[in-house]
C-alpha cells in the first residue's frame, strides 16, 4: 500500500486512479486557434479538430460505438487555400474586415497568364451606381450585353430595404456572368459553399472603397481557390452504455466544423458557432459518463459538414449507427456560448410534451430567464433525423453577442454566462425523458 493511499484514508479522501475533469473554456479556446484553421477544409482544419475531439472522449473513458470515433463521409467544397489580398491605389486591404470573397468565386481562370492574381486597370473598371440605375427607364437584362474582360463595382447604396435586397441579387446574378466587386453597408457573412462559379465576386465596405478609389486608379486582386472534389471528413461518435437494460438511445449532437479559411492569413475562428456547442457536448458526456443513465445508451455525436449544408448529419440519418426507431430523443446543441436572453428550442412547438418538459426543469434550475418554442426548420444537424421520425431539439442560446460566420467570432467574445446552468438543465432534462 502507497503512502499516498495512506494519506488518502487518514483525511478520508475518494480516491480513483484516473480521474479527468473536462475544462469547457480551455477546450473552446483550443477550438478556435489558428492551428485548427477555422476547422473547415484548408490545412486539414477539420481533420485536427476531429482528432482533437476523439482525444478528448477518450480521456474521459467515453468509447467508440465500434473500433474507431469516426464516421468518414465525402463532400465537395470550394476552398481558398493561398493567399487572398485586394490592393487599391497601392493600398492593402483587410480580408474579413474590408472585404469578403464569396464562397462560390473562382480566381484560377487566368492562372496560366498571372498565376491566380487578377490585375485589373483602370480602363476595365465600371462603377454602377444602382441608385441612379434605378431611377431610370431601364431594361431588367443591361447587364447580359456587358464586356466579360471589365471588373464591375455595383454601388449598393440604395436605402430602401427591398432594393438593396433587389440590387444584391442583381449582384449575384451578375457575377455568374463578369467579374463583380458589390459595396455594401451591412455586416460582412461568409459560408462554405460545394460549387465554384466561373467568376469572382466580391463584397467590400462602401467607405473603404470610396475613400481610397479614383479614376485612373488600379485595383489589383489576388485570389486563388481550388475545388476539393470527394473530400474525406468524419463525423466523431462515442458511446456510454446505460446502467442497466437498456430500452433505447439517447443522441446528443453538435457540429464541430466551421468556415475554415480565407486565404492563408485569415481564418474564421467559430467560438460560438459552434465550438462552445461542442464543449457543451463534452460537458454532458462527462456528466453522465460518471453517472450512466440506468435505460438509455447515450451517443455523442460531433458532426462534420454542417457549414456545407448538413452533410455528416445527412450521411449519418442515411447510415445510421444505431436503430433510429429506439431513439428517445435527440438534443442537437449550438451557439452555447452566451445566454444572458434565455434559449430557443426548434421544434419545441412539435414536441410539446418534452418542450414542457424542458421548460419544467428551467424553472427548478434556473439556468436561463426563458426558454422559448420554434417550429420546425432545416437549419442545424437534427433536421434529417428528424425527418425519419426521431423526435429532436435543435437548442442555441440568444445573448448579446451577435457575431456569426464572421471573424469576430471569437473566444474572448463568449460570456459563458449561462454555460454550466444549461448544462444542468440539459443533464436533469435527458434524465426525466
Amino acid at each position: 500500500m502507497t503512502r499516498i493511499f495512506y494519506l488518502l484514508l487518514l483525511f478520508n479522501v475518494p480516491y480513483t486512479f484516473s480521474q479527468h475533469h473536462f475544462d469547457y473554456r480551455n477546450f473552446t479556446k483550443k477550438m478556435c486557434s489558428p492551428e485548427f484553421h477555422g476547422r473547415g477544409y484548408v490545412s486539414g482544419g477539420d481533420l485536427i479538430a476531429a482528432k482533437y475531439i476523439s482525444e478528448q472522449m477518450n480521456q474521459m473513458g467515453i468509447d467508440p460505438l465500434s473500433s474507431s470515433y469516426f464516421q468518414s463521409f465525402h463532400l465537395d467544397v470550394n476552398a481558398f487555400l493561398d493567399s487572398c489580398s485586394i490592393h487599391i491605389n497601392n493600398k492593402i486591404l483587410t480580408p474579413g474586415v474590408d472585404y469578403m470573397i464569396d464562397p462560390t468565386s473562382n480566381g484560377t481562370c487566368m492562372e496560366s497568364i498571372c498565376k491566380g492574381a487578377r490585375n485589373f486597370d483602370s480602363k476595365h473598371i465600371e462603377v454602377i451606381d444602382m441608385k441612379t440605375l434605378f431611377k431610370e427607364d431601364w431594361d431588367p437584362n443591361w447587364w447580359r450585353n456587358y464586356d466579360n474582360a471589365t471588373l464591375y463595382v455595383i454601388d449598393n447604396n440604395v436605402t430602401k430595404d427591398s432594393l438593396s435586397i433587389y440590387a444584391h441579387q442583381l449582384a449575384q446574378n451578375m457575377s455568374k456572368y463578369y467579374d463583380v466587386i458589390e459595396l455594401v453597408n451591412t455586416k460582412f457573412t461568409w459560408s462554405v459553399r460545394s460549387n465554384a462559379n466561373d467568376r469572382l465576386y466580391i463584397q467590400m465596405k462602401k467607405n473603404i472603397f470610396d475613400s481610397l478609389y479614383v479614376d485612373q486608379q488600379n485595383i489589383k486582386i489576388h485570389l486563388h481557390n481550388k475545388h476539393l472534389a470527394n473530400y474525406e471528413s468524419n463525423n466523431v461518435v462515442g458511446h456510454i452504455p446505460a446502467k442497466k437494460k437498456a430500452k433505447g438511445t439517447i443522441m446528443l449532437t453538435a457540429h464541430y466544423d466551421h468556415l475554415g479559411r480565407m486565404g492563408t492569413d485569415t481564418y474564421f475562428p467559430g467560438a460560438n458557432d459552434n465550438a462552445s456547442g461542442v464543449a457543451m457536448l463534452l460537458q454532458l458526456g462527462e456528466m453522465i459518463k460518471s453517472r450512466p443513465l440506468k435505460r438509455y445508451h447515450v451517443l455523442l455525436v460531433a458532426f462534420a459538414g454542417e457549414e456545407a449544408g448538413l452533410l455528416g448529419s445527412k450521411h449519418m440519418s442515411e447510415n445510421p449507427l444505431c436503430d433510429l426507431a429506439k431513439v428517445r430523443f435527440l438534443l442537437n446543441l449550438d451557439i452555447m456560448g452566451s445566454g444572458e436572453q434565455g434559449i430557443t428550442a426548434v421544434n419545441g412547438r412539435v414536441f410539446t410534451k418534452e418542450f414542457k418538459l424542458l421548460q419544467k426543469m428551467n424553472r427548478r434550475v434556473k439556468a436561463v430567464p426563458v426558454v422559448k418554442a420554434r417550429g420546425k426548420a432545416a437549419n442545424s444537424d437534427h433536421y434529417f433525423f428528424t425527418e425519419k421520425g426521431v423526435r429532436s431539439f435543435f437548442i442555441y442560446t440568444m445573448g448579446k453577442n451577435k457575431n456569426y460566420h464572421d471573424v469576430y467570432d471569437t473566444y474572448e467574445n463568449l460570456s459563458f454566462s449561462s454555460f454550466e446552468d444549461l448544462s444542468k438543465l440539459f443533464n436533469s432534462f435527458l434524465r426525466r425523458l
